[in-house]
């Protein structure tokens, strides 16, 4: 890797073969290089950037080392890479890779700490769910837009999230016999991720189902000449049927 703010050192090359070269900068060997092409990603599409304006900063500027569409690419980076212990950021924080893409050079990234306290104290509530929200709807925008399909189709569908702790919403269920949560998803039929909601574990598979599929139907429904919900019977309930005959939805 270059350009990650190392200083340069002289390297060995021994006198019998001068082909090889023997240096001592572990620090810019990485694993992970796929970093740099989730930034290259979502600079394209303007996915995370937006998001500096929807979150509040209330941090010292004089005390602040990290911004906060940095820590926010840095936990999601981390998660695409298949980090998704927040504990990872102690080692992940100084590999070059991820420093390149975080835009912080020869710096290191935010510890596991101050992301906890990002996703505890910013993106843990209203504002910061919703922009989180508008974040996968932007990259969701694009991918259908390039498709350029004339049929959309709904996947809903619940999951259960399997919890070995005390967590807000943690519960018993019944039909998955243990503590979880029960998130809703809505994918497209190429499963593009259209929405997400956590719930708590012990809810109905179609608890809030309706309004969730409210804003995505309000979103695309010009966009496509045919538009099919499919889910499995947990959904078909009179309230639903209803909606989509209002709206035209087969």
């Amino acid at each position: 890797m270059l350009g990650c703010g190392e200083s340069q050192k002289e390297v060995i090359r021994p006198d019998f073969n001068r082909a090889i070269r023997i240096d001592f900068q572990g620090a810019k060997i990485t694993s992970d290089v796929g970093f740099l092409l989730v930034r290259e990603i979502d600079d394209r599409f303007r996915i995370i950037d937006p998001m500096k304006d929807c979150l509040e900063d209330l941090r010292s500027p004089t005390h602040t080392r990290h911004s906060m569409v940095q820590m926010v690419r840095q936990r999601v980076y981390q998660i695409a890479a298949g980090y998704e212990d927040c504990n990872d950021a102690d080692y992940l924080r100084i590999d070059p890779a991820l420093r390149l893409a975080l835009g912080k050079d020869h710096q290191a990234g935010a510890s596991q700490s101050m992301l906890s306290r990002l996703e505890n104290d910013v993106l843990g509530n209203a504002v910061g769910l919703e922009a989180l929200d508008a974040a996968l709807t932007r990259s969701t925008d694009t991918l259908l837009k390039r498709k350029n399909k004339k049929r959309l189709i709904i996947d809903l569908d619940s999951t259960e999230d399997p919890a070995h702790g005390k967590q807000e919403g943690v519960a018993y269920n019944g039909h998955f016999a243990k503590n979880c949560f029960h998130p809703l998803f809505a994918f497209t039929s190429d499963g593009d991720c259209l929405g997400a909601k956590l719930r708590p574990g012990n809810v109905h598979s179609a608890d809030g189902a309706l309004e969730f599929i409210k804003p995505i139907v309000e979103r695309y429904r010009g966009w496509f000449k045919l538009f099919w919900f499919r889910g499995d019977a947990a959904f078909a309930n009179p309230e639903t049927y209803e909606y989509c005959e209002e709206h035209r939805i087969t």
